[in-house]
């Protein structure tokens, strides 16, 4: 039935999210502390580079170089 099939559906798009979660996860605990704080708070609180420097007291190239490093964890972890 119609019903039976969304709700088997909503389940297998909850597992792919939860497995995505998973896999964001491990590969953020593969960051040194600086760069995954650096990276969470581009990504999740949205701060602009300066604002991260600023909050971290580092340079804008650290908060460059260390995002670089979180993206390329991130390619890394999705191969």
């Amino acid at each position: 039935t119609l019903s039976s099939s969304s709700a088997a559906s909503d389940v297998y798009k909850r597992q792919l999210v939860l497995e995505t979660l998973h896999e964001i996860d491990a590969m953020l605990d593969a960051l040194p502390p600086i760069v995954r704080r650096t990276f969470l708070l581009s990504q999740l609180d949205d701060m602009k580079y300066e604002d991260i420097a600023q909050q971290l007291e580092v340079s804008l190239t650290s908060v460059k170089r260390y995002m670089a490093q979180a993206f390329r964890q991130c390619l890394v972890a999705m191969a």
